[in-house]
């Protein structure tokens, strides 16, 4: 008995040492966030000075340093910026183009980016967020709770890699219309430039501080990212750091929603929590290394000599950290948690979840010059997760309750019954895949994966993708594409687990199987995009009116098609992009049937110099049981009390260009002015009142 004593008491040791390791390196990132925004402010104008100089005298003819796979010696010398992101695993590099347009500059929301139409949004800058669309909820975090602030974070599949001839940077920067009362600020500063022609640094921080219209309601985050591309010849490598935080004030909605018609200022409306916050942090170092065999060969155009891969080998590193603490120092009596496992004082969950993964792959190139090549690749892959969870000794079980001691009531929590459940777990995968990416008849690319070890053992993915370029009613752009996937996916590890003061669960849910598959007919030339989805899902995991994670045996089938289509007419631009969507059993998926956005704008030039745009922007979903948020876990959930939507939000905005530099006025959420009608988008928690914004963007390119 004494051994087994002894034994816990070193148990407790180990794991008082390694929380407070875990505690310095967490404090030392957070150090090194404020070291690097501090530096990046002096060095962005010190190197943009200096490297004017370096870079003028740099020979862009040994090396283009260009995202393409094949690269030309003898690149003709010309300022030009060139753009890519990495997919599958650093096997397939996506070139994209510098935003220089005046569309859409004054959606600055990243709840609101990529084409969002609707969004089951909390309320202001930096607070969580659920997408409507059913098939776009697709998250790039590797942290469950984390999921409805994906919009804000930054990950390495974000990170958009720069070749610049000249050093590049971008200032973005948007103010509300009070800065001492109910501020919102966002300030993103991005500078990119090479030391080499085929070398680039890139550094981007994202600031962004929001005080909110309603009470307990400010949000803080903030991410910086330092990173780098080298793609010469035959050797490729991408690597860099990431840090993201974000702090929130939870404070729970409102404590009625007809609050909204109250006369009193919305600062004195009653909300459910007042001392409640919520604190989330990740922090990624990433590596993707690849070594090309190939060879130099003429091309029949100019006789220019070219690098053409045949065989790549690639390594791929990430190791990924990520904690969520959540804080609730409410009065007791406060009965908005209906249930508190641990002591009153025990005021913080903390919550850790790190991976590291490594995958090794091989690809074999296609040659563009044959008209049946197609290029193959393969890969292995090994992940490796850790992290834990909260916990206190020393229960007391009476009537089927777990109570605290009483000898202890009233008092602080000893770090000696404070514990941590661990989370331990990996897993090994292999996987490949067939693809065509070049030609002018049909591009394709199917690939999958299957785990062979671990927790997910026997989870398998398949997917692929056929796109058809096209010339259709004389638009020579226009292309038709099917994709789907086939997946049986395992649930996440806190789908299944999870301890916490407000909530807990332990319970073995069955694999999910996901059959989906859609199509897209666009006319870039008629400026139309058409496309449909479907799903059917088994043993569809979601979260029910309790906030936990359940699962259904019923066969579910989504539908949904969409429309977009720009309508111009001189001067004047009309936007539409509709959305229809329908779920088999609404019971365990909420969606609303129909969403909206119309954007219309008129645009000219003052003084043949100043562009122009004056317009309006109007989202818009019919009623719908939108889903309720749960503070302390982060999550969206299913309710089944009151439905919300029918309500138009709408903005107006003036923007303008002048050669790099971009300013918008713009009025948001403005019906609020002179429509009756709930402006809530999450139960509760109403979308901010109508207010003003300025933003600015500006580019330098030298």
């Amino acid at each position: 008995m004494l051994g087994s004593v002894n034994k816990c008491k070193k148990c407790l040791l180990n794991g008082t040492r390694f929380n407070a390791f875990l505690s310095f390196v967490q404090l030392t990132l957070s150090y090194m966030q404020r070291i690097l925004i501090a530096f990046f402010i002096v060095c962005v104008f010190l190197l943009t000075s200096v490297s004017t100089f370096a870079q003028s005298d740099l020979d862009f003819r040994s090396g283009s340093g260009a995202p393409q796979e094949s690269k030309t010696k003898t690149d003709s010398i010309k300022p030009e910026i060139r753009l890519w992101y990495l997919k599958g695993y650093g096997a397939f590099i996506d070139s994209t183009k510098l935003d220089t347009l005046q569309d859409y500059v004054h959606i600055f929301h990243p709840v609101y980016k990529n084409n969002v139409i609707t969004a089951s949004y909390v309320g202001n800058y930096g607070t969580p967020a659920l997408d409507n669309n059913f098939f776009n909820r697709n998250y790039q975090t590797n942290f469950f709770f984390a999921q409805s602030r994906d919009a804000y974070f930054l990950s390495p599949s974000k990170l958009q890699y720069i070749n610049t001839h000249t050093p590049y940077t971008r200032l973005d920067y948007t103010q509300s219309e009070n800065k001492s009362k109910n501020n919102e600020t966002r300030f993103n500063v991005i500078h990119s430039q090479n030391v080499k022609p085929w070398w680039n640094f890139t550094f981007r921080v994202d600031l962004a501080k929001s005080d909110g219209q309603y009470i307990a309601q400010e949000a803080k985050n903030n991410s910086v990212a330092l990173y780098s591309s080298y793609t010469k010849d035959n050797v490729f490598v991408h690597a860099g750091f990431i840090t993201n935080s974000m702090n929130n004030n939870e404070n729970g909605g409102l404590t009625s929603d007809s609050l909204l018609l109250d006369e009193q200022d919305a600062e004195y409306w009653n909300v459910n929590l007042n001392s409640t916050q919520s604190h989330f942090a990740s922090s990624y170092f990433f590596a993707n290394g690849e070594y090309r065999l190939g060879k130099f060969i003429e091309t029949e155009e100019d006789g220019e000599e070219v690098f053409r891969p045949i065989l790549g080998a690639m390594y791929n590193f990430e190791l990924n950290f990520n904690r969520q603490e959540f804080v609730d120092d409410e009065k007791l009596s406060n009965t908005f948690f209906p249930v508190s496992y641990y002591p009153d004082t025990y005021t913080k969950d903390s919550i850790r979840y790190n991976r590291l993964t490594n995958i090794f792959q091989l690809k074999q190139y296609e040659n563009a010059n044959k008209k049946y090549s197609f290029g193959k690749r393969a890969f292995l892959g090994v992940e490796i997760n850790r992290g834990s969870m909260p916990g206190v000794y020393d229960f007391v079980e009476r009537n089927s309750q777990w109570e605290y001691p009483s000898h202890l009531l009233g008092t602080p929590v000893p770090d000696s019954m404070v514990y941590r459940n661990d989370i331990k777990y990996s897993n090994t995968f292999v996987g490949g895949g067939i693809f065509r990416e070049t030609g002018k008849f049909w591009k394709w690319n199917a690939e999958g994966r299957i785990y062979l070890t671990g927790r997910n053992a026997g989870q398998t993915e398949l997917r692929g993708i056929i796109y058809k370029p096209m010339n259709f009613m004389g638009d020579s752009l226009a292309s038709i594409s099917f994709s789907g996937a086939i997946e049986n996916l395992e649930p996440d590890y806190f789908q299944e687990k999870f301890y916490s003061n407000h909530y807990r669960w332990d319970q073995n849910l069955k694999t999910e199987q996901r059959l989906t598959a859609g199509g897209t007919f666009k006319m870039p030339g008629r400026k139309l995009e058409l496309g449909a989805k479907y799903a059917v899902i088994n043993n569809y995991i979601y979260n029910d009116t309790l906030g936990i994670p359940n699962q259904t045996s019923n066969e579910i089938l989504v539908l949904s098609a969409y429309i977009d289509k720009d309508f111009n007419y001189r001067n004047l631009h009309f936007r539409t992009r509709v959305l229809w969507q329908k779920a088999s059993e609404e019971r365990y998926v909420h969606l609303p049937e129909w969403s909206a956005f119309v954007s219309a704008y008129y645009q000219f030039t003052i003084s043949k110099v100043l562009l122009t745009q004056i317009g309006s922007d109007v989202r818009y979903n019919t009623k719908y049981y939108a889903d309720a948020y749960a503070p302390s876990t982060g999550m969206f959930y299913l309710q089944n009390e009151k439905e919300y939507g029918n309500y138009p939000y709408i903005d107006v905005y003036a923007s303008l260009r002048l050669k790099r530099t971009r300013v918008f006025f713009k009025f948001v959420n403005i019906g609020t002015r002179f429509l009756n009608g709930e402006y809530m988008t999450v139960p509760h928690y109403p979308m901010n009142q109508s207010t003003f914004r300025l933003g600015v963007s500006w580019a330098f390119y030298d």
